[in-house]
């Protein structure tokens, strides 16, 4: 391989030695032309130079295959529609390179066939290594959505996969009472038993549901808000109440610092206390059991509310990271939630002009702050 070339960046470089590129055209000065360029700018280059020889190397799974359209065996434009036709070679990045079939008709042609690109010869150094890293970069972003896809899926199957087996659980018990009992006499103790247990599931199920909605919402900007004047630390105090019984599962003590008059706010009333559970939820989940606050401070401009806890706390690295979706605020490998809740709250505040943002140390705690308008009118 030839030396390589400098690059904009330490990282552009990386990226390119990580890219295999199949060179597929039967003239031998252009194909060295074409590998040298490419190597010299970093990619792994393999050379083809029939349509056989290019289906036989495609199997090897190039990130990228550049495609002659005149090839002595089989035309670029056949190779292109058989690399398509094959479940292992289907998804290949491929784009034709020609010197000579430079028309429209030709372009529409291989494009036609698969192609995800047509580009015609002479092209300039920096011309074609831009035109295959737009390509390269479309690709990896494909990637990426299809990895979140498939994270989002595991993820989601893991958390609705527990309350439906309680679920289904309870409601089995409940038959094999009904079935052993003579008559239609069960004891109402015995059905309560099995009946509360699996409604409390169907609220679990609800909530999932729920929040996956939200995502979807949030993703094609259709989340609704409810405009209203309201008592945003009457609404802090009424979640705090309905957490009550989550905080003591955790072993935590909540305590509400709050104005003692109203804390007026044109806001969503339910989104915003959606922002304080999520919130709250957090500082259960990662608090490690140790007391927790909720702060609801009045500004001239702007409500200022926090959640403080003295839990295992946020390295600088992933405080920007934890707002993503499915991203989670400990890396411990605990797969509890659906790591969406920091990023919903983070869209609603935004949605009402605001802005959400940690403040954290490992092993110190973290407070989440969140900074409300008093007015806020507009649609999301």
């Amino acid at each position: 391989m030839e030396p390589r070339a400098e690059s904009p960046g330490r990282a552009k470089d990386e990226e390119r030695a990580r890219a295999t590129i199949l060179n597929v055209n039967d003239t031998p000065a252009v194909l060295y032309l074409t590998s040298r360029i490419l190597t010299v700018a970093g990619y792994h280059v393999v050379e083809a130079t029939s349509g056989t020889e290019a289906l036989r190397l495609a199997g090897g799974r190039p990130d990228m295959v550049l495609l002659d359209v005149h090839l002595p065996d089989i035309d670029g434009y056949e190779v292109c529609r058989r690399l398509r036709a094959r479940e292992e070679t289907r998804d290949l990045l491929i784009a034709h390179l020609s010197a000579v079939s430079v028309s429209r008709e030709d372009r529409l042609r291989g494009l036609a066939q698969g192609a995800d690109a047509y580009w015609t010869t002479p092209l300039e150094d920096d011309e074609l290594l831009a035109n295959v890293e737009a390509l390269l970069r479309l690709q990896s972003r494909a990637q990426a959505a299809v990895h979140a896809r498939d994270e989002f899926m595991s993820i989601a199957a893991h958390e609705l996969r527990t309350p439906l087996t309680a679920l289904r659980l309870n409601l089995e018990r409940l038959v094999h009472h009904l079935t052993r009992v003579p008559g239609d006499m069960v004891a109402r103790r015995t059905v309560e038993a099995s009946t509360t247990p699996a409604l409390r599931q169907l609220v679990r199920l609800q909530q999932l549901l729920d929040t996956l909605l939200d995502v979807s919402r949030v993703g094609s900007r259709k989340l609704r808000l409810d405009i209203e004047v309201f008592d945003l630390a009457e609404a802090a105090r009424e979640v705090a109440g309905r957490l009550a019984m989550s905080a003591r599962a955790a072993g935590t003590e909540l305590s509400l610092a709050l104005p003692l008059g109203p804390a007026l706010l044109m806001g969503d009333r339910l989104r915003l206390e959606q922002v304080i559970s999520n919130l709250l939820a957090n500082a259960f989940r990662y608090g490690d059991s140790k007391p927790i606050w909720l702060t609801v401070e009045e500004h001239p401009d702007a409500l200022w509310l926090s959640v403080t806890d003295q839990g295992i706390g946020i390295a600088k690295q992933d405080q920007a990271r934890i707002f993503n979706r499915f991203e989670r605020a400990s890396s411990t490998g605990r797969a509890d939630g659906l790591g969406l809740g920091l990023f919903i709250a983070r869209e609603i505040v935004i949605a009402h002009g605001g802005t959400l943002s940690v403040e954290s140390e490992p092993g110190q705690g973290a407070t989440f702050h969140v900074t409300l308008p008093r007015h806020r009118t507009a649609a999301y």
